[in-house]
């Protein structure tokens, strides 16, 4: 796919960003926006995801609290599939900021315009803003 039109902002990321993850920030992640305004991994399908990362940064950069990172807000996303998921799912996050398939009582986080075999391929995601509830 190509032609995106899109909305990307730069946010710094909290210095425990992913803090049990040994890689630091990972592009193609949903985020979420914190109390103190910055962003980290959205952890939960509860959560109501802010974007998607777009890059990588090294955990020791992560860790000094300065970091800004591009996200996402609007468009369409590379995203870093938790599991299959089939095109035209609505999608949520897992527990790593991956997508899945949105269910009961999850924050849709956008709509699968792609499919995904398993667990870390990568598919296009239109991003839905706000994180309506999945009834």
């Amino acid at each position: 796919m190509g032609n995106y039109a899109d909305l990307d902002k730069g946010f710094t990321a909290v210095s425990t960003y992913a803090s049990s993850d040994v890689n630091g920030v990972q592009a193609f992640r949903f985020v979420r926006l914190t109390a103190s305004q910055t962003i980290d991994r959205c952890s939960a399908i509860t959560q109501v995801p802010l974007g998607v990362v777009q890059e990588n940064v090294d955990v020791a950069k992560v860790a000094l609290g300065k970091v800004v990172a591009n996200v996402r807000l609007v468009g369409i996303s590379r995203v870093t599939a938790g599991a299959a998921v089939a095109i035209n799912s609505e999608v949520s996050t897992d527990t790593t900021g991956r997508a899945i398939v949105a269910a009961t009582t999850s924050r849709v986080a956008g709509i699968a315009l792609q499919a995904a075999a398993a667990a870390g391929d990568q598919i296009d995601v239109l991003l839905v803003p706000a994180g309506r509830v999945m009834p």
